[in-house]
């Protein structure tokens, strides 16, 4: 990885290739649509290092604009939330949920005319599997919505968390799609939990990677004493979606993580849950009573490695960070620093799906530098509803692509 390179893959704010790229071609999860109530408070979303507002109007539908009002620029967190509008408490100028301006009582002549004059940037929303999806990019056409099977399932298949984190985007989705420390990092955790316990059985994985449109899909498969293979199926889908295959491999389900950028160093870290022929068991959700808050953040900072129990350890927890296998991951991704400089690490076979994804990436975002549309973001034309994540043990050399 040359500096240039980690550069366009991790800078998301402004001008930054990576970033206009992302928010011009794909849907972004914005909000949790619980936390949005009719004629509730307004929430600021920052995201790519812009100031937003998400709100539920009185009907149910959802705004979301640039934060600042386009009179003075007071915060439209602050606004009043009624009459399927917002308005300014500070002039009193009111918004529609499409952002037309509806009413300037602070002007005295041509109040009517004068509002057609009031730009207002909002932007389009849509709601899917407990999340709220926004398009961030310039023009009039948003693209086509990703309709993968879990956007698509009834309520109560799917439950939604999210953690905000200290790290950069790509930190997030590099421990996402990196098979090989499940059975390393989390292994505590995985005794006792039925078939995935075998990654620790078998900590090097190897890989075996199959390119498709949307990204790139990967069995992780790890050989066992008794000649059979645990195979863990998981799917990359551009730019920041990780397929990832449940524990039990009964499970006709997965889970979906997405790192979405805040700015460059900082993220919303995603976690959603989803089972396609039942709805998903109240144990899935861990106990965590607040799903913006999933799991409970770090307790510490480097000061004191984040919170790490020594004692735990010392009982035998492999890491020391008992709460959650999420908050593992976050310990580990804030202690590499805010960016890391990817020209320092020594990567080897064990890393086989993260080098993919950062060719992904890269790839994708010369492509836009050329003034293209990425092949990954030809969005028409890719079956999303057919990525499936897989987990199974296999006899001999069975093959994996024939399960999915």
């Amino acid at each position: 990885m040359t500096a240039a390179d980690n550069e366009l893959l991790t800078r998301v704010c402004g001008d930054a290739p990576m970033g206009r790229m992302m928010r011009q071609h794909w849907w972004v999860p914005a909000a949790l649509s619980e936390k949005l109530l009719a004629d509730g408070q307004p929430l600021r979303q920052r995201l790519f290092g812009q100031a937003y507002v998400a709100f539920r109007a009185t009907d149910g539908q959802v705004g979301f604009f640039d934060e600042a009002c386009p009179h003075r620029g007071a915060s439209l967190a602050l606004a009043r939330n009624e009459d399927n509008a917002l308005r300014c408490i500070y002039h009193g100028w009111k918004f529609s949920v499409q952002g037309v301006t509806l009413a300037v009582p602070t002007q005295p002549d041509n109040e009517a005319e004068y509002c057609k004059h009031v730009p207002l940037r909002h932007y389009p929303v849509r709601e899917a599997a407990g999340v709220v999806w926004v398009w961030l990019g310039e023009g009039d056409q948003a693209p086509a919505f990703p309709e993968m099977e879990f956007t698509q399932l009834p309520p109560g298949h799917t439950v939604a968390f999210r953690q905000k984190v200290a790290c950069n985007w790509l930190q997030g989705v590099e421990t996402t799609m990196d098979s090989a420390h499940l059975g390393v990092l989390h292994q505590s955790a995985m005794q006792g939990s039925g078939d995935i316990a075998l990654t620790s059985v078998n900590q090097a994985p190897v890989y075996q990677v199959d390119r498709k449109p949307y990204g790139f899909r990967y069995a992780a498969i790890r050989p066992l004493a008794d000649g059979r293979s645990y195979v863990r199926a998981n799917s990359f889908v551009m730019p920041w979606y990780g397929v990832i295959a449940p524990q039990q491999s009964t499970t006709r389900g997965g889970n979906m993580f997405f790192s979405v950028p805040i700015d460059d160093e900082n993220i919303w870290y995603w976690h959603i849950t989803y089972q396609l022929d039942q709805p998903v068991p109240p144990q899935a959700a861990l106990n965590y009573t607040d799903p913006d808050n999933w799991p409970p953040g770090l307790p510490g900072g480097a000061e004191d490695n984040w919170g790490q129990n020594r004692e735990q350890m010392k009982k035998g927890h492999f890491t020391g960070f008992a709460q959650s296998l999420g908050t593992e991951d976050f310990a580990v991704i804030t202690s590499m620093g805010p960016i890391v400089d990817r020209t320092k690490e020594y990567l080897g076979a064990g890393d086989g799906a993260v080098v993919q994804v950062r060719r992904c990436l890269l790839g994708a975002v010369k492509e836009f530098m050329q003034g293209q549309t990425p092949q990954c973001a030809d969005h028409a034309h890719i079956d999303y509803p057919s990525i499936r994540p897989l987990a199974a043990t296999f006899e001999g050399e069975a093959d994996w692509k024939s399960m999915l």
